[in-house]
C-alpha cells in the first residue's frame, strides 16, 4: 500500500488541494442552480411547518409524536429562520405553507453548509488513507454524484445523518489505528448527534463493534473471549456517551409515551389484569427522554411495514432484494465501473501477498457489507435508496484509491469520473429522479421504483412552468402525489392531492376528469400511493409529455381507451334492440368539418347531424368541449342498431362503424366551434372531445 506523506505539503499537494476546492465549488454551484427548480418534496412540507412552529413556540413534542428527532431541523433551518426575522420576513415564518414557494429555496440555501462539510470530510478521509490524488478524486465523485446532489439540496434528515455518521466512522477508524481514547469519545459524540438527526443511527454502534472485532482478529488477536469482553464493555460506554450527547443536544426534552395522559387507555386496559394494566398505564404516562419515546414510535411504524413499490408490484412488507435493485439502477454506471476496478485491484494485490487492511478499510468494508445485510433482512418499509445514503461517502473513499495507483488504474479512474459527469449532465437539475442508462433514465425508472427514488412530490414547479409556456395545458386536471397544494407553485386547473394516507376522502370515486388534459404523478400511477386500479384507463397510453423532471405525465383525454372488459353500450333484453340512446338535439348546429372525435376503441371522427348518441350508462357524465358547452336534454330511448327506420334517412353519408359486433350507429353532430349560453348539463363525461 502507498503510505501518504506526512511531511510539509509539496506543490503537488497544493495542486490537488486546489482541485478539491474546485470540486467543492462545482458541486455547490450545481446545488444552488437547482434550489428554485423543484417544489417541496413530501417530507419537506412537514419539516417547513414543524421548524417554523418550533421557532415560534418552542414546540418539540409534535415531531416526536411522529416518530422523528428534531436536531436536523435546527441544524438546517435555525440560521435561516433567524436571518428572516432580522430582515423583516417574519411573515414567511408565521405562515410557512402559504409562503413555501419563496421560503423553501431560502431554507435549502441556508442548509448547504452540511453538504459542503460532508464533501470536505470525505476528501480529508481519502487524503489520510490514500493520498492527495485520492482526496481530489473523492471530492469530484462526491460533487458529481446524482444521489448526493439530489438530497444535498433538500431540508430532510439525509444529509445531517450522512455527515455525522461519516464523522463517527472516521474517528472510530482512527481510534482503532491509534488506540487514542479521545478519538473513541469523539466518535461516540458524533454518533449521538447523528442519532438526534435520524434514528437509523441505532445500527451504527453494532456495526462499529463488528469492525472492532474484525480489525483485532486481522491484526492477529487470538483471544476471542477477552476480545469480545473488551469490545462489549467499550460499546456499552459508547452507547452511554451517545445517549448523553442526545440528551444534551435536545435540551433534556421529555414526553410521555402515551398522548392520553389522564384518559382511558383502550390498548392497555383489560389485557393483563388490573395490577399489570395499572403498572403499564403508569409507565406509559411517565416522562421519558423524547428521542427515546420517538424511537419506540418509529420502531412500531417499522414493524407494521408500509406500502412499497418495485417493478410494478406493491407490497406491505417490502422485498429483501429491494435495495440491491435500487443500487443497480440509481447508481451511475461510471461508479460501478470504478467499484469493479477497485475490487480487481484489491484481488491483484492479494495474489501478490497478504497484507492487513488498514483500520479505515476495515471500518469501510464492514459498514458497507453490514448495512446491505441489515437492510435486506430487517427493512419492511422500502421507500427509497436514501436509506443507504450514509454509505455513499465510504464507498467514494474506497474507490478513490485508484487515483493513487499506477497509470492503468488512474486511467480507469478518469473514465469513471467522465461517467459521473455524463450522469449529472443527463439529469441536472432534477437529480432526485435520476436513473442510470441501464434502467432507461427517469422514463424507464417509472416502472421500477417510486417515491423518493423518482417522484417525491417535487414536480409542481415543472408542471406550472409547462402551463405558463403552453397555455393549452391550463385546461388540466392534476392528480398530484404530495402533502401540499401544487397551486402554491402556480399549477392551475382542478387538483386532487393524494398523500401517503390509506384514505383519500377528497378523491372522486372514479377517474373521470373533465378537462382536455390530465396530469398524474408517477408515484400514483406506477408507485405505491395511488388507489388500486384507479388510473388503469391510462395503461398503455403514451403521455402527451412528461414534466422536465420526469415525475408527472400529462395525457390528452382524447387518447384514452376503454378497457376491453368495459362495455360501451347498455344491453337490452331483446336481441338486436338499442345499444345506444339518443340524448338530445343541439338545434340549429352549424356544419363544421372538424366533427366530433370519438375516443377509446370507438376512434376516428364522425360527420355532423342533429342528434348526439351516448352510452346509456354514462348519461350523467360531462362533455368537455374545450371551454365551449351545450345543454343536453335526455330524450326517450330509441333503438338504433338494426333499426334502419330510426336513422336519418335524408343523410346519405355512410354510418360510422363502432366495433365488429355493432355494425353502425346514427350520425353524430359536429360540436366544434358551437357555443351555448347554458352550462354543461352532464358532469363527469370524458368520452366526447373536439376533434383536432
Amino acid at each position: 500500500m502507498m503510505t501518504p506523506s506526512r511531511s510539509r505539503p509539496t506543490a503537488r499537494d497544493r495542486a490537488w488541494l486546489g482541485l478539491t476546492l474546485l470540486a467543492t465549488a462545482l458541486g455547490l454551484g450545481l446545488l444552488i442552480q437547482g434550489l428554485w427548480r423543484t417544489s417541496a418534496t413530501y417530507d419537506e412540507v412537514a419539516y417547513l411547518e414543524l421548524a417554523a412552529r418550533w421557532w415560534r413556540t418552542g414546540d418539540l413534542e409534535t415531531i416526536g409524536r411522529m416518530g422523528s428527532p428534531m436536531t436536523f431541523l435546527r441544524l438546517q433551518q435555525a440560521p435561516t429562520l433567524w436571518v428572516l426575522d432580522r430582515i423583516g420576513r417574519g411573515d414567511w415564518v408565521d405562515d410557512p405553507i402559504a409562503h413555501q414557494a419563496d421560503l423553501l429555496p431560502a431554507l435549502r440555501l441556508g442548509a448547504l453548509w452540511i453538504w459542503v462539510a460532508a464533501l470536505l470530510v470525505t476528501a480529508c478521509w481519502a487524503r489520510r488513507v490514500y493520498g492527495p490524488r485520492a482526496a481530489a478524486m473523492a471530492a469530484l465523485l462526491f460533487a458529481l454524484s446524482p444521489n448526493l446532489l439530489a438530497h444535498g439540496g433538500l431540508i430532510t434528515m439525509e444529509l445531517p445523518l450522512l455527515l455525522f455518521w461519516m464523522l463517527a466512522s472516521l474517528l472510530f477508524a482512527r481510534f482503532l489505528a491509534t488506540h487514542d481514547r479521545r478519538l473513541f469519545l469523539g466518535s461516540a459524540v458524533a454518533a449521538g448527534v447523528a442519532f438526534s438527526c435520524k434514528f437509523t443511527t441505532i445500527v451504527l454502534p453494532p456495526i462499529l463493534a463488528l469492525a472492532w472485532v474484525v480489525d483485532r482478529l486481522l491484526a492477529g488477536d487470538r483471544r476471542p473471549i477477552r476480545l469480545l469482553a473488551r469490545v462489549s464493555g467499550g460499546m456499552v460506554a459508547f452507547g452511554l456517551v451517545l445517549l448523553a450527547t442526545d440528551l444534551v443536544i435536545t435540551g433534556f426534552a421529555t414526553m410521555s409515551p402515551s398522548a392520553r395522559v389522564g384518559a382511558p387507555h383502550p390498548a392497555l386496559d383489560g389485557r393483563f389484569g388490573p395490577r399489570v394494566d395499572a403498572w403499564l398505564v403508569w409507565l406509559a404516562e411517565r416522562k421519558w427522554p423524547q428521542d427515546c419515546v420517538a424511537l419506540a414510535i418509529q420502531m412500531l411504524h417499522q414493524r407494521s411495514g408500509g406500502v412499497s413499490y418495485l417493478l410494478g408490484e406493491r407490497r406491505m412488507q417490502g422485498w429483501w432484494y429491494y435495495y440491491f435493485i435500487a443500487l443497480g439502477v440509481k447508481v451511475p454506471l461510471g461508479f460501478w465501473l470504478l467499484a469493479g476496478g477497485r475490487a480487481a485491484e484489491a484481488l491483484k494485490r492479494l495474489r501478490l501477498g497478504w497484507r492487513k487492511p488498514t483500520s479505515d478499510e476495515v471500518v469501510i468494508g464492514v459498514t458497507l457489507a453490514a448495512m446491505l445485510v441489515l437492510t435486506a433482512l430487517g427493512s419492511k418499509r422500502n421507500y427509497g435508496l436514501r436509506y443507504l445514503l450514509p454509505l455513499a461517502p465510504l464507498a467514494i473513499v474506497w474507490v478513490s484509491k485508484l487515483a493513487e495507483e499506477t497509470r492503468p488504474w488512474r486511467r480507469l479512474a478518469a473514465i469513471g469520473l467522465v461517467g459521473q459527469v455524463v450522469a449529472v449532465a443527463s439529469i441536472h437539475p432534477y437529480e432526485l429522479s435520476y436513473f442510470n442508462a441501464l434502467a432507461g433514465g427517469p422514463t424507464g425508472g417509472r416502472h421500477i421504483l417510486a417515491d423518493s427514488n423518482l417522484d417525491w412530490g417535487q414536480g409542481a414547479r415543472s408542471l406550472a412552468r409547462i402551463q405558463r409556456e403552453h397555455p393549452a395545458y391550463r385546461d388540466l386536471t392534476t392528480y398530484y402525489f404530495g402533502d401540499t397544494d401544487p397551486a402554491h407553485y402556480g399549477v392551475v386547473g382542478p387538483r386532487h392531492v393524494i398523500d401517503a394516507g390509506a384514505i383519500q376522502p377528497n378523491l372522486p370515486d372514479r377517474f373521470a376528469p373533465t378537462t382536455r388534459f390530465v396530469a398524474v404523478s408517477a408515484s400514483l400511477q406506477h408507485g405505491p400511493w395511488g388507489p388500486d386500479d384507479y388510473f388503469q384507463a391510462l395503461d398503455g397510453i403514451a403521455p402527451d409529455r412528461l414534466t422536465d423532471d420526469g415525475t408527472i405525465a400529462i395525457y390528452r383525454l382524447d387518447a384514452l381507451r376503454t378497457e376491453p372488459t368495459q362495455s360501451r353500450s347498455e344491453q337490452v333484453a331483446a336481441s338486436g334492440e338499442a345499444v345506444l340512446q339518443p340524448v338530445g338535439e343541439f338545434g340549429d348546429v352549424l356544419d363544421d368539418a372538424r366533427g366530433v372525435g370519438l375516443v377509446r376503441h370507438l376512434g376516428g371522427q364522425v360527420p355532423d347531424d342533429d342528434v348526439v348518441l351516448l352510452p346509456a350508462q354514462h348519461l350523467d357524465g360531462e362533455v368537455p368541449l374545450d371551454r365551449d358547452g351545450v345543454e343536453l336534454q335526455q330524450g326517450r330511448a330509441v333503438p338504433v342498431v338494426g333499426r334502419p327506420a330510426d336513422r336519418n334517412e335524408c343523410d346519405d353519408r355512410p354510418p360510422v362503424a363502432v366495433r365488429p359486433d355493432i355494425p353502425d350507429v346514427d350520425r353524430l353532430p359536429a360540436i366544434g366551434g358551437h357555443r351555448h349560453d347554458q352550462p354543461v348539463a352532464v358532469p363527469g363525461r370524458v368520452d366526447l372531445v373536439p376533434a383536432p
